[in-house]
């Protein structure tokens, strides 16, 4: 009896040994982002190694599958997890979108003016490379926004990834809300939303009145802004500097205080001390938004009493 007992605990203390020995299941070892298969036909193959090569195929995964991406330091092929196949390997990751627990990337929603939004296979207008068309209202799942001009996106109304050029895509947010709200302020007629970032009237494709608002989605020019506009359903160019605001409640641009000895701080239409360019009387008490500070004595402000844009002194402002 005793050599038994002895021989059980040594056969249960090697079965333990042995299982813990055992190299975890990817299943087990790996919990990364998940990201949804999307390719227009075929599979996308699951490899050894980071190359395109017939031989070294593991596993194949169609749209619709998912996998787990552990390593995204390579800028083609990522590290996943299979669960499908229960194997880990590398995928090219441009047929891959997604990147949350449901949503994916940001979703944007298309706007043109005419005609359809052409998802291509290339980076380049042709037609040659087109695999798809999408319409003002469609959205899409933006994976890649490294190209300038060409985004890489998934549309779910195609099941299909591809390029769009990124002027037609509006919003950028889990709610299509478009980006930060600004508030249009002319001192009279319109601002006019154009095609290119120049003062034209061959490029303007509508007209803005102070009230309207815009959601802002390229800021980088020092003075033309790419802007989407609901009103318009269009997107475009913008002088930005009669836009005030931003956001549901808090303004973007530094509030100060007029503060005049007597009579008021006049609003003005150009940087000069002028009686012929006042378009406004501004008294101490009263606020402005600052919007640009360039100028070393005019500054260019926006007057919430006034809803009107203009210059004013800056050393009147505190």
């Amino acid at each position: 009896m005793k050599e038994k007992s002895t021989f059980l605990k040594w056969t249960a203390l090697f079965v333990l040994v042995f299982t813990l020995s055992l190299p975890l299941t990817a299943k087990e070892s790996f919990a990364g982002t998940m990201y949804t298969v999307s390719v227009s036909k075929g599979y996308l193959a699951l490899r050894t190694a980071k190359a395109y090569d017939d031989k070294n195929e593991i596993g194949e995964l169609y749209t619709g599958d998912t996998v787990e991406v552990t390593d995204t330091s390579d800028s083609t092929y990522w590290y996943v997890y299979s669960a499908k196949l229960n194997k880990s390997g590398y995928v090219n990751r441009n047929y891959l979108v997604g990147g949350g627990s449901s949503t994916g990337g940001s979703n944007y929603t298309v706007s043109v003016s005419k005609g359809y939004l052409a998802l291509r296979t290339a980076k380049a207008y042709d037609d040659k490379n087109e695999i798809g068309e999408l319409y003002s209202g469609d959205t899409v799942q933006v994976q890649d926004t490294s190209d300038s001009t060409y985004w890489y996106v998934y549309s779910p109304k195609l099941n299909k990834s591809g390029y769009v050029n990124r002027n037609y895509l509006v919003g950028g947010g889990t709610a299509n809300t478009g980006g930060a709200s600004y508030t249009v302020s002319v001192s009279k007629g319109y601002l006019a939303l154009r095609t290119a970032k120049a003062y034209d009237d061959k490029n303007e494709i509508g007209e803005l009145y102070s009230g309207d608002t815009v959601q802002v989605q390229d800021s980088s020019d020092s003075t033309y802004w790419y802007v989407y506009s609901p009103k318009l359903n269009k997107s475009g160019y913008v002088n930005r500097n009669y836009l005030v605001g931003a956001g549901s409640s808090t303004p973007s641009v530094v509030t100060k205080t007029v503060s005049v000895s007597k009579g008021y701080l006049a609003l003005r239409t150009a940087k000069a001390y002028d009686d012929s360019n006042e378009i406004g009387e501004l008294y101490s008490g009263d606020t402005v938004q600052v919007q640009d500070t360039s100028d070393s004595t005019y500054w260019y402000v926006y007057a919430p009493k006034l809803n009107k844009s203009g210059y004013v002194n800056k050393n009147y402002l505190y």
